[in-house]
């Protein structure tokens, strides 16, 4: 999968001046959610994108001025009626997208990425505050300031007063990135927060897991596959996954580190190896523990568990059959359905921050 944010150190690390474009503000349709973002590079390439479009392509533009006046903006994009029917977006609305001119030469900067950049790759969360309004140069280094969850901070935002500074640790409480103030009437600032990937264990590395493996990467998933056979847990198959472990099942749980971002989908090529691993990962406090099978399978493998002592409310907690119900048939339209039932529990997780923020 990617991460901007380690794509962003990198650059800066290289010397490269790029910008980065974030939408901060939505008001009605608009194809994508507030806190997407992509990078601008100074020959005009982009990496990920904000919706395509007549938007991407006015994206691209500002971008260039950015670089060459070395100074933030922002773009207030409005698509209805005509403009919308002559371009290849499907929504209309209203959005906003701010642009941030960011230089090598700015050393807080390229600390803050590089900080975000390892410890969420590390599994550990904090917050991105990014100071909002045109002009902003390149060289401050006042307009941004990163708050991880032990609280030590890199960077500062502003003029905030005392109060507003032990108002800042309630940042992290938040789930969902917005454009705020941090004291009434005071600039605006664009919130952030910074989250572990969700990481999808897939255990088995068959035929449908080839599939689940692609398309979660694309969704956003950072996808580790799990199997006892090197032939098959392999590169070559497995183009898209993060991480490759060939150990046997039952070494596993003690090599990987669980926690409510984990997803596991058991799909492995039989009854007793898929026991085994839901044994270990209903020990577990992961976010969501999904297994292959028919519900007959189903019921042998709740059996066997219950009659070691496994509890039939932590096993109601396991989606099984795996993935949602939309008559799939083939390996690629099971795939499909597991990968929309992990965007739909993703989904469900997250919680807006407006009692904090409002």
């Amino acid at each position: 999968m990617e991460n901007p944010f380690e794509d962003i150190s990198k650059l800066l690390q290289e010397g490269r001046k790029v910008v980065l474009a974030r939408i901060i503000r939505q008001v009605g349709s608009s194809p994508r959610a507030v806190g997407t973002k992509c990078i601008v590079l100074e020959d005009g390439s982009m990496k990920g994108t904000i919706g395509g479009g007549l938007l991407e392509h006015q994206v691209m533009e500002r971008a260039e001025e950015s670089l060459k006046e070395e100074k933030s903006s922002i773009i207030h994009f409005q698509l209805t009626g005509d403009e919308l029917a002559k371009s290849d977006m499907l929504c209309g609305g209203l959005v906003d997208v701010y642009l941030e001119p960011l230089f090598p030469e700015n050393a807080v900067a390229g600390e803050i990425f590089k900080r975000i950049s390892s410890f969420i790759n590390e599994g550990r969360k904090g917050v991105l505050l990014t100071l909002v309004s045109d002009g902003i140069k390149s060289e401050d280094e006042t307009n941004r300031l990163l708050i991880e969850e032990d609280g030590s901070k890199t960077g500062e935002i502003g003029t905030v007063s005392e109060e507003g500074k032990k108002r800042l640790a309630k940042f992290l409480e938040i789930k969902t990135p917005k454009l705020t103030e941090i004291e009434k009437g005071k600039e605006s600032v664009f919130v952030e927060p910074l989250m572990p990937y969700d990481i999808l264990y897939l255990f088995g590395a068959g035929h449908v897991s080839t599939f689940v493996a692609s398309l979660a990467s694309i969704v956003g998933f950072r996808v580790v596959v799990i199997d006892d056979r090197k032939e098959f847990a392999n590169k070559e198959r497995f183009k898209e996954a993060d991480e490759l472990i060939v150990l046997p099942f039952s070494e596993v749980f003690e090599k990987i580190n669980i926690s409510s971002s984990s997803y596991i989908a058991i799909i492995t090529r039989g009854h007793i190896h898929d026991l085994n691993v839901l044994r270990e990962a209903l020990k577990r406090s992961g976010g969501y523990i999904g297994m292959i099978g028919s519900r007959r399978k189903r019921e042998k493998i709740y059996q066997a568990l219950m009659e070691e002592g496994v509890l039939d409310e932590r096993l109601k907690q396991v989606h099984s059959p795996i993935g949602m119900d939309i008559g799939a048939e083939t390996p690629e339209e099971i795939a499909v359905s597991i990968v929309a039932e992990l965007i739909r529990v993703r989904a469900s997780s997250n919680i807006s921050g407006e009692e904090i923020i409002s």
